[in-house]
């Protein structure tokens, strides 16, 4: 099952490009770091993705990247000190940063359930709000994340 442990939430981040580049390679490294896994083929991998399409849904984004060398998803949570731009339109911004890491073996369905439920409460004013409310408090992102991921994903 996929969960996100209270480890991998980093609030209040700072950025001296609040861009959405600038946030992928904080997230590569940070994920390259805590999994040993190598950071350029999860930058590349992160970079990619949103090229094809931006994972930016309202003030959230849900990028993910495969790794060779791990063999169960790992989830990071960043919020930002200051909202980073994202995406094609210099107007949309997000400042919370759902980042997946998922082995390399595992299926593009496994991604889009996650992306599904998301977006399910993302049209929930409550959890929008809760969400938004949670935003510098570690323990509030992991319980929220935690319940908005699907619990049939890899498990």
């Amino acid at each position: 099952m996929m969960k996100l442990f209270r480890k991998n939430v980093y609030t209040d981040v700072e950025l001296a490009d609040n861009n959405e580049i600038a946030a992928l390679k904080l997230i590569a490294h940070t994920a390259a770091d805590k999994l040993g896994v190598d950071e350029q083929e999860l930058k590349s991998g992160l970079i990619v993705r949103e090229a094809m399409s931006t994972s930016a849904m309202g003030d959230i984004a849900v990028p993910h990247a495969n790794a060779s060398d791990i063999a169960n998803p790992t989830v990071l949570a960043f919020t930002f000190a200051e909202p980073i731009i994202w995406g094609e339109a210099p107007t949309h911004s997000v400042d919370t940063v759902i980042a997946l890491i998922m082995p390399r073996n595992e299926h593009q369905e496994d991604y889009n359930d996650v992306l599904d439920s998301f977006a399910k409460h993302m049209t929930q004013p409550a959890d929008v709000a809760a969400m938004a409310a949670s935003k510098q408090d570690e323990n509030g992102l992991v319980n929220i994340i935690n319940n908005w991921l699907p619990v049939t994903v890899l498990a």
